[in-house]
């Protein structure tokens, strides 16, 4: 009769695969209802954090099963984990990627330095080390610094510029003028940019336009980071099964830690359409 009872190791794992997944589908979906008005804006601060954790975390399930492989299924410590990879998203994902190479046949490069990918990376890497805190830290600190909202809404802009066009945000801009036109709205804003500049009104609604018309591309962006993790995942838990049939381990020990992660299958058009991703792969 078969066994169907699991190790404390692969529990743990699993658990941490739910609390990944869980992480990065509400850090999408946060980033989907995020904007610059005051009923939106805290929404940017959840996505952040939760996309922070969850890429971290699914992060650190490819390095320590990868060296479970490798080790004769003995875990790194908690001191080799924190020092050698803590925070630093960016170093972790490139070493994750170099794991999903090892195995895979067609090699998947690393972001080229100043891309929107790699933009997105130093971004994470730098909320997550020390941008958390930003509207505390900065009370007593008059720097110039646009802080995170300010660092998103470059990255939105180079994105809008690379992904939908300048032919196409012409015509959105000559539309929401348009209709700020007819509804009676000029002069200026009592927000500032994101330099510390005074803002037309126009100014403030083709920002929060913007930022809407890019979310869903930043979504597909943030798949295509988790595709190749899911990747390494299904190449490690290959090889967890011929280890654990070889050596006839009564209790299976590295789970199938991909499953969890298979919205990072989701094609560019789904991926651009769809308003929520919790509701569809937690449910």
């Amino acid at each position: 009769m078969r066994d169907f009872r699991f190790s404390r190791t692969f529990t743990l794992l699993q658990q941490e695969g739910h609390l990944a997944r869980s992480s990065i589908l509400s850090g999408i979906d946060f980033l989907l209802k995020a904007n610059l008005d005051e009923t939106r804006i805290g929404n940017f601060y959840s996505a952040f954090f939760q996309l922070t954790i969850g890429i971290e975390r699914i992060l650190k399930l490819v390095v320590i099963t990868n060296h479970m492989i490798e080790n004769n299924y003995t875990p790194p410590t908690d001191k080799e984990l924190r020092e050698k990879y803590g925070h630093h998203i960016k170093a972790t994902y490139l070493h994750a990627l170099s794991i999903r190479n090892k195995w895979g046949y067609e090699k998947i490069a690393p972001p080229v330095s100043d891309t929107i990918e790699d933009k997105i990376l130093d971004f994470l890497e730098s909320f997550a080390n020390k941008s958390r805190y930003y509207n505390l830290r900065e009370l007593n600190n008059a720097s110039s610094d646009q802080g995170p909202l300010g660092d998103w809404y470059s990255i939105c802009r180079q994105v809008a510029s690379v992904e939908i066009g300048y032919a196409k945000l012409n015509k959105h801009a000559e539309r929401v003028m348009y209709k700020m036109d007819q509804a009676g709205l000029v002069g200026y804003s009592a927000r500032f940019d994101f330099d510390g500049h005074p803002m037309t009104l126009f100014d403030e609604f083709w920002q929060m336009h913007l930022i809407e018309k890019t979310a869903p591309h930043l979504v597909w962006k943030i798949v295509q980071f988790i595709s190749p993790l899911y990747d390494a995942l299904r190449y490690i838990a290959y090889e967890a099964i011929d280890y654990e049939n070889t050596k006839k381990l009564k209790l299976p020990v590295i789970p199938h830690l991909y499953e969890f992660f298979v919205f990072a299958l989701a094609t560019k058009s789904d991926s651009l359409r769809r308003k929520s991703w919790s509701r569809i792969f937690l449910s």
